[in-house]
């Protein structure tokens, strides 16, 4: 892909793009190269949709608890929370890796899984949904570079 002027359809291509990030994140470079775009821009484009992705779900997960609790009723009204096989170990993993594990492994899940669990339980460190962002673009730096990698391997 040349070098070329940003025009309204290029922009349309990239936020679409960006969008996909939210979803889908670890296929998206790979995605992105594989239609011709460079790693910088799947790298770039990855990242911002990531971040934009852990910007809203950050501040509407707020609004969705809310309209949740106001559906189902308080948890006070609905009664004790059955403790899971599942919800044990997600308290084992918060317990046990913290914060730095669940940005170790942002890339593996998606970004509003990532995003709903750290403000869950880690909304009170400080700095927490900028370092999730760093996390993501981290993690789209890598996928990208193992993207270019492949796509370029045989051709060596």
């Amino acid at each position: 892909m040349e070098w070329q002027a940003l025009d309204a359809t290029l922009v349309l291509e990239y936020a679409a793009w960006a969008a996909v990030a939210v979803v889908k994140f670890v296929v998206t470079p790979s995605l992105m190269m594989a239609t011709g775009h460079p790693w910088w821009v799947a790298w770039a484009v990855t990242a911002v949709g990531a971040a934009g992705g852990v910007w809203m779900v950050w501040h509407s997960g707020k609004r969705l608890f809310s309209w949740f609790e106001e559906r189902l009723g308080s948890r006070e009204e609905r009664g004790k929370r059955t403790f899971t096989q599942g919800r044990r170990r997600i308290v084992w993993l918060k317990n046990h890796f913290g914060l730095r594990g669940l940005l170790a492994v942002s890339g593996l899940i998606s970004v509003p899984i990532a995003t709903t669990l750290a403000a869950k339980y880690f909304r009170h460190h400080p700095w927490v949904m900028q370092r999730l962002m760093l996390a993501f673009a981290l993690w789209a730096l890598a996928l990208a570079a193992a993207s270019w990698w492949v796509k370029n391997a045989h051709l060596s």
